[in-house]
């Protein structure tokens, strides 16, 4: 629900910084220190504290997630019948939904670390 109410009613500017982001991640592992760090940099987040960036690197994570989901349909759509799935597709899939677990539990603890509201956080890139 944050997801689908932040994307919608955010800058498109933020928005697309958000895209961008999360498909340079998309099926890598994630180090979210890195990410907050990077986000830091960007000059359209110059005035976001902490909280802030946290609640931009969720949004980040959740579509890099989304973006997996088409990724794993892809490779299934692309397999059938199952037992043609080669073990290349098989290796990335498993890649995929490690990375779709990491991905969820940085979330959950973020979330946990942004006390109130995560929408109010998000007030200033409205």
């Amino acid at each position: 629900m944050f997801y689908e109410n932040a994307m919608g009613s955010i800058k498109p500017q933020v928005k697309n910084l958000i895209t961008k982001n999360a498909n340079k991640i998309t099926g890598r592992s994630v180090n979210v220190d890195s990410l907050v760090k990077a986000l830091h940099k960007e000059p359209l987040l110059k005035n976001g504290n902490e909280k802030d960036l946290e609640a931009i690197t969720v949004l980040i994570l959740v579509q890099a997630s989304k973006n997996t989901d088409d990724q794993l349909k892809e490779i299934v759509i692309h397999s059938k019948p199952a037992k043609s799935i080669n073990e290349n597709e098989k290796s990335t899939a498993a890649l995929l939904v490690e990375n779709k677990s990491n991905i969820a539990q940085s979330v959950s603890l973020i979330m946990k670390k942004i006390s109130g509201s995560p929408e109010m956080v998000m007030d200033k890139f409205k």
